[in-house]
């Protein structure tokens, strides 16, 4: 459950993180020394990608210093992604699901298992850039109490940027999603939040979770001083299949954290919205488009038994965030942590 916390808009660094990490009673010396105490761990999911898991835990291996633990959970794999890992990489820590579960369920699963403060989520073909990575990526959540969780710039082949808004020489700022693949989370975070909801499978968690984070008053920032590489393998990535789980997870997503009578609109425009892009894909995608309709509606039932909405203001300030960033950002970042009934 996300409970509606009790903490003043502009309360210190110091009291963020006291009531963070579970102390909102103990001594600012007790929160300082938590901070001190900051480790790293790195997760990853993969599913028969071997070659690209081998490649990123070898970049792993080269970061100075190194992360406290990298934990990864194989999903379902049917190649020999587990006996390379316990093989070659004997200090990881490999956990195996029998069946397919997805990549929401798995992550959900690594970050609830995961031993440290703050877990560093990678693909299996992403890694960082940095050699220092993980020195600087402690003192980014030292520094900024109040994030939740940070992204960083996702260079892909030749260089090319995921987002032109997002490179490394942008400006830091407040982001409404991030990709799991490049972004920092701090742990006892998410263990206050309602997480990632399983059910969702693969795709739209990242927005999901950014929307909780700030409505229980923390903030979800871009870095842009710390960098991935993504290789973007072209295995287990379907575009139509992605589309279909992006569109249904988002139309979900609505129904779980918009508050009513908002969500009538906010959801319908989220359907309009989705075929208009398969629309200008083509007419193979926008025939196809009532394939995810139907398995939203399947759905809807999980989801109201999952519902926790927001407030308005908080909701309408987080989906307007790409837009309007300038006013999103002050309202954001001032705002107390708050969960409507």
């Amino acid at each position: 459950m996300v409970s509606a916390w009790s903490l003043p808009s502009r309360a210190s660094p110091n009291a963020l993180l006291r009531f963070m990490i579970g102390h909102p009673s103990e001594s600012e010396d007790i929160a300082d020394s938590a901070t001190s105490k900051l480790a790293v761990s790195v997760m990853i999911t993969t599913r028969n990608r071997r070659d690209e898991l081998r490649c990123t835990l070898t970049k792993l291996r080269e970061l100075d210093p190194q992360p406290a633990e990298v934990i990864v959970c194989a999903d379902g794999c049917t190649d020999d992604t587990v006996a390379m890992v316990e093989r070659e990489f004997h200090s990881c820590r490999l956990l195996r699901n029998e069946s397919v579960q997805g990549s929401v369920f798995s992550r959900d699963r690594l970050l609830r298992l995961a031993k440290c403060d703050i877990v560093l989520s990678l693909d299996d073909d992403s890694y960082p850039l940095d050699q220092d990575f993980i020195s600087r990526l402690k003192d980014l959540f030292e520094k900024y109490p109040e994030a939740a969780l940070f992204s960083f710039p996702e260079i892909r082949d030749d260089g090319e940027l995921a987002h032109v808004t997002k490179s490394p020489q942008s400006a830091a700022h407040l982001v409404s999603a991030y990709a799991n693949c490049a972004a920092a989370m701090r742990r006892a975070v998410y263990l206050r939040s309602a997480g990632f909801p399983g059910f969702f499978v693969h795709m739209y968690e990242e927005p999901d979770y950014a929307l909780q984070c700030y409505a229980l008053g923390f903030v979800v920032r871009f870095e842009p001083s710390l960098r991935i590489r993504h290789h973007v393998s072209a295995a287990q990535r379907e575009p139509i299949r992605r589309h279909h789980f992006n569109a249904r997870n988002e139309l979900w997503s609505a129904v779980m954290r918009c508050p009513f009578p908002q969500v009538i609109v906010v959801a319908l425009f989220r359907v309009w919205r989705q075929f208009r892009y398969a629309c200008s894909e083509g007419f193979g995608w926008a025939i196809r488009e009532p394939m995810w309709w139907f398995s939203a509606l399947a759905g809807v039932g999980k989801c109201l038994a999952n519902r926790q909405p927001v407030s308005w203001k908080i909701y309408y300030s987080w989906m307007r965030l790409a837009r309007q960033p300038e006013q999103s950002q002050r309202l954001l970042a001032h705002s107390p942590p708050q969960v409507a009934l």
